[in-house]
């Protein structure tokens, strides 16, 4: 059976893996190396399209899975969800006997399924959940998730590229016909060059949005060369958040107030709400259309021109411009509305770009179960904060947590309960721990709580408040949750970061040998010798509890 280390590599290979194919392909493998299937299937659900738009198979019997695989796509939402392995008769005869039994398995991400896994008879004792083990150590349903995320944005990304590369040889061709006109009609030069301006702004903001995830420096950019270009007095970019809330980006020239903070008045709400409900760009006009939008608001801020576009991907509204002449009432020509049209469509990508970014990057270093940080991202942090104490001369005391009977929990109510337990487990952790506090969960039953400046002493009643608090959790089932829990500091009993956290354990490892639900103190020192009774604790200015409330 893989060691730890060698499920956590797996992990790290399969979540870095750009390639939607690698990804699948070093699953398969490792399915198959598993459960020695004779034929295994991974098939990549598309949620927009509500149908599969990948299917890989391995094994033996890999051209029969294939044959299974299309038939199977034809017919999956008939299939009875709560059934776990397939009826080979619904199948026509070349498919019926291929197999003797193919488990059917339905990876969700967010509640949304993302992935099917089907194995073909599977080497395991009859009833058992062939990736079980496997989803344990390596959350498949992420996994997929992610690769089918990266192959999206490449496409996508491919697919800009292709448009920029066009726009380009447009602008060009475009550049040499102007470069004509100039020298024959001299009356619209400025006309001419003005429109090539803009057009290079297209291409330069579409070269930002593309080598850049950083969206408030996009944005800053944006809104700026917006206003400066089309002679405005403020350029504003209103980016929606999930809630009920939202950034403001501005540009204004000089002469004109920044009104930034005035989108938080109440009537500055109402006016932000009903631009983010536009479907399609709106002139605004105080004298005529000014009540639909809080004419006092758009007196407050001066407007006497304005025009919105919404900034929109998929038919989903990600924020809206809105573009203020404050000098003189303006008529917004269709060249202008195309061109700015083309630039919202510029920003409304940056948007949707840095969005997934920043998930993909928080999906990276947070546990998927429990929402709390993963094993890599307490290591890095461990390390960061042990150098931070080391250097400064400070406390740094570690508890490792591990909750109690979970086997027996999954044997008896399941392993839905028992992530239902891990999970409770987690909650109580990130609620109940100081803001200073690192929690994590390290793998399985087993999590850590770092603790910053904290002794020993504070860092055991801290514990002991984190080990009442989870036996007072309760969960359907098993009812009253506990749990063992291990603490350690520096430099009490630990030189380096590495050995903090062995401390830990080891203390752990005694609070589960003495029975459990306990809170244990490391009795080694950081030569691996037993502390005396008399062993002296470092000096602590801490004299408070410091708790959430």
């Amino acid at each position: 059976m893989p060691c730890d280390n060698d499920n956590h590599a797996i992990f790290l290979k399969l979540l870095s893996s750009r390639e939607l194919s690698t990804c699948l392909e070093t699953l398969g493998q490792l399915i198959l190396e598993r459960t020695s299937a004779s034929g295994v299937a991974i098939m990549i659900w598309d949620a927009d399209m509500e149908s599969f738009a990948q299917q890989e198979t391995f094994g033996e019997k890999r051209k029969r899975m294939t044959a299974l695989t299309t038939e199977l796509a034809e017919q999956f939402e008939e299939l009875d969800p709560a059934k776990n392995t397939l009826d080979l008769d619904s199948f026509t005869s070349k498919i019926e006997g291929s197999f003797e039994t193919v488990t059917i398995r339905r990876l969700k991400h967010d509640d949304e399924l993302c992935a099917v896994i089907l194995i073909a008879d599977a080497d395991i004792e009859e009833g058992k959940d062939p990736l079980a083990e496997l989803d344990s150590d390596i959350p498949l349903a992420l996994v997929l998730y992610n690769a089918w995320c990266y192959s999206e944005l490449e496409l996508e990304n491919e697919r800009l590229r292709s448009q920029y590369e066009e726009m380009e040889d447009k602008t060009a061709q475009f550049e040499d016909q102007t470069r004509k006109l100039i020298h024959d009609l001299t009356a619209r030069d400025s006309i001419r060059i003005k429109q090539v301006e803009r057009e290079r702004l297209v291409y330069w903001i579409s070269n930002l949005v593309r080598s850049s995830v950083r969206i408030q420096e996009v944005l800053a950019t944006i809104v700026e060369k917006i206003c400066t270009t089309w002679g405005l007095s403020r350029t504003s970019v209103l980016r929606a958040q999930k809630t009920d809330q939202f950034d403001v980006y501005e540009y204004h020239v000089d002469g004109f107030d920044p009104v930034k903070e005035q989108f938080s008045t109440p009537q500055g709400l109402e006016f932000t709400r009903k631009a983010l409900d536009l479907k399609s760009p709106l002139f605004i006009d105080p004298a005529t259309n000014g009540d639909e939008f809080n004419l006092v608001f758009l007196e407050q801020i001066g407007v006497r021109s304005g025009l919105i576009i919404p900034l929109v991907v998929r038919d989903q509204v990600l924020g809206a411009a809105f573009l203020q002449d404050c000098a003189k009432a303006r008529e917004w020509s269709i060249d202008d509305i195309s061109l700015i049209g083309s630039l919202c469509d510029q920003v409304a990508v940056a948007i949707e770009n840095a969005e997934l970014h920043m998930e993909i990057e928080r999906q990276a270093v947070t546990d998927g179960l429990t929402g709390v940080a993963n094993r890599r991202s307490f290591n890095e942090s461990l390390t960061k904060e042990f150098e931070r104490a080391k250097r400064y001369g400070q406390p740094l005391s570690l508890a490792v947590i591990d909750l109690d009977f979970l086997k027996k929990i999954n044997d008896t109510y399941g392993h839905m309960t028992g992530d239902e337990a891990i999970k409770a487990i987690g909650t109580v952790l990130q609620q109940s721990s100081r803001s200073i506090d690192i929690t994590a969960r390290y793998g399985g039953e087993e999590f850590c709580v770092l603790l910053p400046n904290t002794d020993i002493d504070m860092a055991e009643q801290l514990a002991e408040r984190l080990r009442r608090l989870i036996r007072e959790t309760e969960i359907d089932g098993p009812g009253p949750l506990s749990a063992s829990i291990g603490v350690a500091s520096f430099p009490l009993h630990a030189d380096a970061a590495e050995s903090l956290f062995l401390r830990a354990d080891e203390a752990l490892y005694r609070a589960k040998q003495e029975g459990r639900n306990k809170v244990k103190v490391s009795t080694l020192g950081p030569d691996g010798q037993t502390l005396g009774p008399t062993a002296p604790k470092p000096d602590s200015q801490q004299t408070l509890l410091q708790e959430k409330s």
